[in-house]
């Protein structure tokens, strides 16, 4: 009759335990490295993180008003997510989310005739007017792309109340003194896809 001592058994199971639990976590933490790696190449971000839709448009028309395009569709990204047909609670329509007001202002300032608020969930329109808009800030602000980008998301006549209360120039350059903490994060998020879309298409 042959003896089994459960001690040592017992002991041999947990080795095994351990030895499976150890190269579980080392699959793991491999499969999780390498689809890190696959999701941080530049092909798999421009196909899903930072498209670039309506090239052709948002081109032509940040050079017609001198924007620069990688700050156009950086807005883009973050105020539509590129839905030509977004509606913000506020009533911003489409690609830029352009207030009607804002449009009609705009369509003044180009000689565009017989503007219907509807026109704004046309993408030519849309991208349009959106680059006059931030080439009209981008002039209004001297250039200060905090400041433009702050006044495009909370309005003109606000970020110059801004200016005024806490004494900033044209120079001002810190994000974090921006009051509104949406209009805040906003511009922080756009002046960061702006450097990633530079990084991903401008080779």
């Amino acid at each position: 009759m042959i003896y089994i001592d459960r001690g040592i058994v017992l002991k041999k199971r947990r080795k095994k335990n351990k030895f499976s639990f150890v190269f579980f976590v080392l699959c793991i933490v491999f499969i999780a490295m390498t689809g890190y790696q696959i999701w941080s190449t530049d092909y798999i971000q421009r196909k899903s993180v930072y498209k670039w839709p309506y090239a052709k448009d948002v081109h032509t028309f940040s050079a017609k008003y001198r924007v620069d395009p990688y700050l156009a569709i950086a807005v883009m990204k973050n105020e539509s997510g590129f839905n030509p047909e977004a509606k913000s609670k506020t009533g911003a329509l489409g690609l830029m989310q352009i207030m009607p007001d804002t449009g009609i202002w705009i369509a003044k300032s180009t000689d565009f005739p017989n503007f219907k608020d509807k026109m704004l969930l046309l993408p030519e329109l849309n991208i349009k007017f959106g680059c006059w808009y931030l080439g009209e800030l981008e002039h209004e602000f001297q250039d200060n792309e905090i400041l433009m980008l702050a006044a495009y998301n909370a309005g003109r006549g606000t970020v110059k109340e801004w200016m005024a209360e806490n004494e900033w120039d044209y120079t001002f350059n810190d994000v974090s003194q921006i009051p509104f903490a949406d209009t805040k994060k906003y511009v922080e998020m756009v002046r960061r896809d702006k450097k990633r879309y530079q990084q991903l298409y401008k080779k």
